[in-house]
């Protein structure tokens, strides 16, 4: 543990600034010293050196800028801790840490939202810890937290004990199924249990089953033929198992339309949440079935390129984009999150959005500008954001 962080950030709402920032300065001071001398290996200091730049850094936003202190002082307090353990112990102790904290601190946030705040902090600081094994995570570990302390901090999200346990034990008894059966690794474990328990608590069971429906759909077209797929060099990588970037991509845009549904209850974010899975799962059914098809054009020019390349298009995998689309709105009429005409709208914007997944693949991916999962996350924001601009 980072004592000199923590320690910061256990002080900070008891010292002056100029203290919090005579404290920082002087440990950096200290350890260039020691570096220069050479006293100390740049590999060893890089990583409590990166944090404590980090912490300078928002100190100065704190003391000129507009962001609340319980969010910036919190999220350092918790970035504190990295050293790296199994993600079963690394939770308890970030939820510990994060909880704790919270209570110390003043907050806005009620005993309920504590416990979501530090559910959500301890997941994504293991994710990060697992997913940065060997690199430094100072970084990443802090902008996550910060990120986490934001978001809820915008979203105050109205929730008791009660539904906040069962929200997360349905997404992480889910999540395990998903890793256990092979469709996700264990980064995508600890990622859709927090997409999953955030969508349940925010919103209902409804716009939870319509995620799964669409992992569901989109591992079975993912292991469809699998072994041909894997002898034409297109097969997806560890089996199709979906990682923490891939479970982001899809997700984190129905994410944010239904934490703007519950926040604003404005019908036009459950039409966006809708149209960017039709997008997510239309875009998987194209690209997994179509990498069979032997017919394949770019999107741009037409012109005939390899199955699975990025930006193709085929006959059978505009059929399959269709049929995803398809799925997803019905699924949205007959749950009743959708009445008929939205349902529609959702179909053809995501169905849109496909087509916009394949347009970037032909441009920017090709042009190492985003990478497949950007791709995909643009995408899927794309055909929600485009509900929103014909529907409110």
């Amino acid at each position: 543990m980072d004592v000199l962080l923590a320690f910061l950030a256990y002080m900070y709402p008891k010292i002056q600034f100029n203290q919090a920032l005579g404290l920082v300065l002087a440990f950096l001071l200290f350890s260039s010293k020691k570096l220069k001398e050479g006293r100390i290996n740049l590999r060893t200091l890089d990583d409590s050196f990166s944090a404590m730049m980090i912490a300078l850094f928002l100190i100065l936003v704190l003391r000129f800028g507009n962001i609340p202190q319980y969010v910036v002082i919190s999220s350092l307090f918790v970035s504190s801790f990295r050293k790296r353990l199994h993600y079963s112990f690394s939770m308890p102790i970030y939820f510990l840490l994060s909880f704790l904290f919270l209570s110390y601190i003043s907050n806005p946030w009620n005993v309920p939202l504590r416990i979501l705040i530090s559910l959500t902090s301890s997941l994504a600081s293991a994710l990060i810890l697992y997913a940065y094994r060997n690199e430094n995570i100072s970084v990443p570990l802090i902008l996550t937290n910060l990120i986490v302390f934001t978001v809820f901090d915008i979203y105050r999200i109205n929730v008791s004990v009660g539904e906040l346990a069962l929200g997360f034990v349905i997404a992480f008894l889910l999540s395990l199924v998903a890793y256990r059966s092979g469709v996700a690794d264990e980064t995508g474990l600890m990622s859709a249990t927090i997409v999953g328990m955030l969508i349940i608590v925010s919103s209902d069971i409804r716009f939870f089953l319509a995620l799964i429906l669409f992992y569901a759909f989109g591992s079975a077209v993912t292991k469809y033929r699998f072994k041909e797929k894997e002898l034409l060099g297109v097969g997806e990588p560890a089996g199709g198992a979906r990682g923490f970037v891939n479970v982001f991509a899809n997700s984190l845009p129905a994410l944010f339309f239904t934490l703007n549904y519950s926040f604003f209850g404005n019908r036009a974010y459950s039409i966006a949440f809708i149209a960017s899975l039709s997008t997510a799962l239309g875009d998987t059914m194209a690209s997994e079935i179509g990498k069979l098809s032997e017919k394949v054009y770019l999107i741009t020019n037409l012109r005939r390129v390899k199955a699975g390349e990025s930006g193709g298009i085929s006959a059978i995998g505009e059929v399959s984009a269709f049929i995803g689309c398809l799925i997803i709105s019905i699924y949205s009429l007959l749950s009743g999150i959708l009445g008929f005409q939205e349902a529609l709208i959702a179909m053809i914007a995501g169905f849109v959005g496909v087509h916009i997944d394949s347009f970037l693949g032909a441009t920017l991916e090709k042009r190492g500008l985003l990478d497949n999962a950007g791709v995909n996350f643009f995408s899927t924001l794309f055909s929600g954001l485009l509900v929103l601009l014909t529907q409110m």
